[in-house]
């Protein structure tokens, strides 16, 4: 139809030409009727353009875009720059490459042999097989990396000693998955080193009175030594020998409970259980695991957002020592997809979701670094007097955590294949390829559309998610049938190619209380207690550098009014700037509120808390008072 519409416009443009070799009075006419055409196209083309956007699926998720964001800062970034030596720094020692936290001899090295060794970056400036080659030449001969004169005896054993089985223990990971990747003999000979020197020093570390002494002090605490699980077990899968799982072993049932504890380190500790589990099978690892998290998440411990603060222990008395860590918020996520992945449970998926879509992405800042964010109670996340941009861990954990998030965006279950996050995905396997993809930014649309498929009937299946009202398959303009299985809306039919199946959801809105339960708007009049909005997957949040005057002092008792004919939503106007930057403005709310401090009715403008990463930092409100009219 477009074609036709300009080709005929475009003929009416050619008579034009024609018609100036005729009287006044026809040119004229024919003047007046090429204004007509031009307008007709400009206005036939915005027509179009506004088709376009409306119906052409979005080429990047929000997921693409930060996983782009916190590539580019790895691997570009000039302040600092991450070079050779920069990495190298915490094995080498070498003072003229002094950095914060070289006594973690092995960690950032480590994180980046586990990160780059299977994420492959073309153009990546560093070429890590010589930086593999460069760590193990830094190897201790008793086969630690580091400083060899801390003596590891349990009446010698300090914060530095700790500090030093951290960073080994982040590398004996980082040099097996470098050696699945590369099957570098000699690399894997200097795992089994460095695993064999984490045998000889394991009595001194797991002393009772040694345990009591370190387990409640915190980044260098007993974790140092448990978090050595993950590592010893990929060790135990390269070489089948069952010494190092024994010590795993040993080793599981020492985790300190929660208490004045690094978050980073017991998660990642829980994740080498399960480890452990998925290699012996032992019923009683799963079951520990499990029992910690389900432990962690009825604790006060679990942000609203999704996610863990750094530390636990909500009684710290100011935002400046409480708040958020991008490796333990990239731990809490892949503990969750991993447990999901070994039980199949859907709560596990959900959690992982929904840490992903608000306190993960919250997390990175502008820079695609990940780090730290101040909470303060009765507010959100407070400005500090300096950003928590964490370049020597959580940058390389918190890109982890989102390329395994990606990983599981569709899956192959027993033939199903299944579809389990909202993000633009492409899939293929010797059965059928699609593609699923997001329609645009302003509606939650997605688009499954069939490219090669085998002759025999398959089963698509998709995650029905707990924050979606209904949802709606429709296959050329016809709704599909479904039937629904253990969370899914599965359809299995003989699919053919080029079909395109088109799934509308519909958003809940709800308020959550400080208890972390959900209120049905319904039924909600309102109090005199500060409440959180959930709107589909997004935590949503007003903050001082997108809405200024609703933060305006006073503003404690702003009071946010929600219309329940039409749930108080304003859909925003769709022509503001930010609008048309942002991937997410479906979750874009604005609602009449009162503000504390005067008199009349205003506009405020609620936006998912991921969205401030896109910003200079700032005052991020979650806790509002609410009324329902």
């Amino acid at each position: 139809m477009k074609t036709i519409m300009i080709a005929i416009a475009l003929f009416l443009c050619s008579v034009n030409v024609f018609a100036e070799k005729f009287s006044t009075e026809i040119q004229s006419f024919f003047k007046m009727r090429k204004t007509i055409c031009f307008i007709f196209l400009i206005c036939f083309s915005c027509l179009s353009l506004k088709s376009q956007q409306i119906k052409t699926p979005i080429q990047k998720s929000e997921l693409d875009l930060r996983i782009e964001m916190a590539t580019n800062r790895l691997l570009y970034a000039k302040e600092p720059e991450i070079t050779k030596d920069f990495v190298l720094a915490c094995v080498t020692l070498n003072p003229k490459f002094n950095r914060r936290f070289t006594e973690f001899s092995g960690d950032q090295s480590g994180r980046y042999l586990s990160l780059f060794s299977k994420y492959k970056v073309v153009g990546n400036p560093i070429d890590i097989k010589l930086l593999a080659k460069e760590i193990i030449a830094t190897q201790k001969p008793d086969g630690r990396f580091g400083s060899d004169s801390l003596v590891f005896e349990a009446s010698k054993l300090q914060g530095n000693h700790m500090a030093l089985l951290w960073g080994n223990g982040r590398l004996l990971t980082g040099l097996m998955d470098y050696y699945e990747s590369y099957n570098d003999k000699d690399v894997l000979n200097s795992a089994i080193k460095l695993g064999d020197f984490l045998i000889s020093i394991s009595e001194s570390c797991i002393q009772p009175d040694i345990i009591d002494i370190f387990k409640s002090k915190g980044a260098m605490g007993f974790i140092c030594f448990t978090q050595n699980i993950e590592g010893l077990v990929k060790l135990y899968k390269a070489t089948n020998n069952q010494k190092y799982t024994q010590l795993a072993q040993k080793i599981y049932p020492l985790i300190p409970e929660m208490g004045n504890q690094h978050t980073h380190g017991y998660l990642n500790s829980l994740r080498g259980v399960l480890m452990l589990y998925n290699v012996t099978k032992k019923q009683e690892q799963k079951e520990f695991v499990e029992f910690r998290y389900k432990e962690l998440i009825e604790s006060k411990d679990y942000l609203i957002t999704g996610g863990v603060p750094e530390f636990f222990g909500v009684t710290r008395p100011s935002a400046e020592s409480y708040r958020d860590e991008g490796c333990s918020e990239a731990d809490w996520l892949m503990l969750s997809l991993e447990l999901w992945q070994t039980t199949r449970e859907m709560k596990y998926l959900n959690n992982a979701e929904y840490c992903l879509y608000n306190e993960m992405m919250f997390n990175q800042f502008e820079s695609g670094d990940f780090g730290s964010h101040h909470i303060q109670k009765d507010l959100g996340f407070k400005l500090a007097y300096s950003e928590g941009k964490a370049w020597w861990c959580c940058d390389y954990h918190g890109l982890q955590a989102m390329l395994q998030a990606k990983e599981v965006i569709v899956t192959n279950d027993n033939a199903v294949k299944k579809i389990n996050l909202f993000y633009n995905s492409d899939f293929k396997d010797n059965d059928i390829s699609f593609s699923f993809k997001k329609m645009n930014q302003t509606t939650p649309t997605f688009k499954l559309k069939i490219n090669t498929v085998d002759s025999k009937p398959l089963t698509i299946a998709l995650r029905k998610p707990d924050w979606a009202k209904n949802m709606t398959f429709k296959l050329n303009n016809i709704v599909l049938e479904y039937a629904e299985h253990d969370g899914y809306l599965v359809v299995n039919r003989k699919w053919h190619a080029n079909e395109v199946v088109s799934i509308n959801m519909e958003y809940n809105l709800q308020l959550i209380n400080k208890e972390n339960k959900s209120i049905n708007i319904s039924k909600f009049k309102g109090n005199n207690n500060a409440m959180a909005m959930q709107y589909g997957p997004y935590l949503m949040s007003i903050d001082d550098g997108f809405m200024p005057l609703f933060m305006a002092e006073p503003a404690t008792r702003n009071v946010i009014k929600i219309d329940k004919a039409n749930i108080g939503i304003l859909k925003p106007n769709s022509s503001d700037d930010i609008l048309k930057r942002t991937l997410l403005s479906d979750g874009y709310l604005t609602f009449k509120y009162i503000h504390e401090g005067f008199y009349g009715e205003n506009n405020v403008t609620m936006r998912p808390i991921s969205e401030v990463s896109h910003q200079r930092r700032a005052n991020v409100k979650l806790w509002s008072l609410f009324s329902v009219e």
